[in-house]
């Protein structure tokens, strides 16, 4: 366990032909599959795809967001079309999973008691806490408006003494393209600042080891699976906004700078200078993920979900 069945490739990014065919593919796979009930994670498209795929062939479809984004129907790389279209698959799913409670409230907002939320919390791998000298601060996240990736430039503008890594990417990792003009300006004038080219996930999780604190600038998240990886091996969050459910202040394994440039700097700043304060939030963080996420705890409230929703 698990079985795995590999779908064709993408074949979305195609003019005219690519939609029908990457529907197809997605078909296929489902098809290849045979199971009785199919979890859709994360908005787009492709969920149109297989909620015609359940409906035809009498099989249940789940869908477990994975950002707010996906409950406000918002995407601004995404066309009106395609949210349409989401947002009608959207509607066919037998059950609907968020990661925090405000999900729930965004999903319970826009569906109506007419489809069944429950919220699961994200589960995240165990791991031992982290026993390297802290090297950089670390920031992850797709090239996107809302991340606001140049927040994180500033804060490295205004550390000059202390490392930052960046692993920024597109939404498409299909089609891969060269960092905006504004992040490769800042590679070369600030000394400080090193872009990192995505990793496989051992070596990321390498990475976030030897950080000083995970850094978040976005508006708005789900639960970032950086976060909980960063918190399962004692690794502070240090964000300008955006905390999730009130996760980072109520399990008091980070610190928000509620949208201050000048307070990310002193946390940053304080981070980078007292291993003691560093290693009370990433402790206090990592018994926050080993009650909460567990897959010991979040593997059981699936089951039940399943159950209910197969019966």
């Amino acid at each position: 366990m698990p079985t795995l069945v590999e779908r064709p490739g993408y074949q979305g990014h195609r003019r005219l032909t690519g939609g029908p065919a990457e529907a197809s593919r997605i078909w296929r796979a489902l098809a290849d599959a045979d199971a009785r009930a199919y979890v859709f994670r994360g908005a787009g498209a492709h969920l149109l795809a297989g909620a015609l795929f359940c409906r035809v062939r009498r099989r249940k479809l789940v869908f477990a967001g994975a950002n707010d984004l996906d409950f406000t129907f918002d995407r601004g790389h995404s066309s009106l079309s395609h949210r349409v279209v989401y947002r009608s698959a959207l509607r066919r799913a037998d059950a609907i999973v968020t990661q925090t409670d405000q999900q729930q409230e965004l999903a319970t907002r826009v569906l109506g008691d007419r489809k069944p939320v429950t919220m699961i919390r994200s589960f995240v791998e165990p791991a031992e806490p982290s026993l390297h000298k802290p090297e950089a601060f670390l920031w992850v996240g797709r090239l996107v408006d809302y991340k606001r990736p140049l927040e994180y430039v500033e804060l490295a503008r205004a550390m000059p003494e202390v490392r930052f890594r960046m692993l920024a990417f597109y939404p498409d990792p299909t089609n891969p393209r060269p960092l905006p003009e504004e992040l490769r300006r800042a590679g070369r004038e600030l000394s400080n600042l090193e872009f990192v080219d995505q990793l496989p996930r051992r070596e990321l999780l390498g990475l976030i080891d030897r950080s000083f604190a995970i850094v978040s600038t976005s508006t708005f998240e789900g639960m970032p699976n950086v976060f909980l990886e960063a918190w399962a091996r004692g690794v502070p969050v240090a964000a300008l906004e955006c905390d999730p459910d009130g996760r980072i202040v109520e399990s008091d394994g980070g610190r928000v700078a509620g949208g201050s440039r000048e307070r990310l700097v002193e946390i940053a700043r304080s981070l980078s200078r007292d291993g003691e304060l560093r290693s009370r939030l990433g402790r206090q963080g990592r018994e926050y993920v080993l009650r909460v996420h567990d897959p010991s705890v979040v593997g059981g409230q699936w089951k039940d979900l399943l159950a209910r929703v197969l019966d």
